[in-house]
């Protein structure tokens, strides 16, 4: 079977969670059904469809508006119940991010009292010098084009973390550490959120900064910017204010590392689901495993 996940050259450890899950759970996934295709963490519906048997643990909506998905597809569960709505499934299947499977998240933390950790989107990191933002901030950088493996060890030492990367915030919530989603860009995807929020009963509360850092803007992207922000396009969640219209300067630079300082300070609002609804969600999950195991003639292993 072949497994189906978004693969970046830099890395992107809720990206690559899919390559250590799967074989973990399923220790003969690649020997059966070679023409078959496991769909696992990410968003990941709504793209191109390859030919054969389309298997779905966890995938979720948000990039490529609503899916079609034809008599190839089985969906065991998806990511929250905004992407089964849009799939045209049963809501009971919106069950939670699959990530949460992964073995490696139940280490035991060790927290440094005060040290909150930053997890920048991947996308967002070529951007600015976010480690010396951070740092300047007080704040511990946490490089999400690491593997799962050293982002979780970096996550295990923090009291609280500010993340814009979605699985900086799963996999905190996953380990009992308090969070809070920070907005450091416009790409930021409301919808994929409180896709996942929705499964543990929470409510998107995001910090955001008052501009997106860029190292360097081109004329004709500046231009852009300033007509997306005067004529509105997109709408509200575009966050067109965001966009920036010239390269950073110090100023902006010390403006949102002062604001990191801030929102890191604010500890009220940060979160954690409640251990007994992650714990229903695991169950839930590990069912689903089951019963695609038995289905597809899989050892499974959880």
């Amino acid at each position: 079977m072949k497994l189906r996940y978004c693969k970046l050259a830099t890395g992107n450890f809720g990206d690559d969670v899919n390559v250590v899950l799967w074989p973990e759970l399923f220790p003969d996934l690649e020997m059966r059904h070679p023409d078959a295709h496991l769909y696992g963490v990410g968003t990941l519906l709504g793209g191109s469809r390859p030919e054969g048997p389309k298997y779905v643990l966890g995938s979720g909506c948000g990039y490529r508006g609503r899916p079609a998905l034809d008599d190839s597809w089985k969906v065991y569960w998806v990511r929250g119940p905004r992407t089964a709505e849009r799939c045209g499934v049963d809501p009971a299947l919106g069950l939670g991010d699959g990530a949460v499977l992964w073995p490696g998240l139940r280490r035991t933390c060790a927290p440094v009292p005060g040290r909150v950790g930053l997890v920048p989107h991947h996308k967002s990191y070529d951007g600015a010098d976010w480690d010396a933002i951070a740092r300047d901030a007080g704040l511990v950088p946490i490089d999400p084009r690491q593997s799962p493996e050293a982002v979780t060890a970096a996550l295990a030492g923090c009291e609280r973390v500010l993340t814009e990367s979605l699985h900086g915030a799963i996999f905190a919530d996953a380990l009992g550490i308090p969070w809070r989603a920070v907005v450091l860009a416009r790409r930021f995807n409301d919808f994929k959120w409180q896709d996942w929020l929705d499964t543990l009963g929470l409510t998107l509360d995001a910090a955001e900064v008052h501009v997106e850092l860029q190292r360097a803007l081109p004329q004709t992207k500046a231009l852009g910017n300033r007509m997306a922000r005067a004529t509105g396009f997109g709408g509200r969640e575009a966050r067109n204010h965001l966009r920036p219209v010239r390269a950073a300067t110090a100023a902006d630079i010390a403006r949102v590392t002062d604001e990191l300082r801030a929102f890191a300070a604010d500890a009220d609002r940060f979160v954690v689901s409640d251990p007994a609804r992650r714990a229903a969600q695991l169950s839930a999950m590990r069912e689903r495993c089951a019963r695609f195991a038995q289905d597809c003639g899989l050892t499974f292993a959880g």
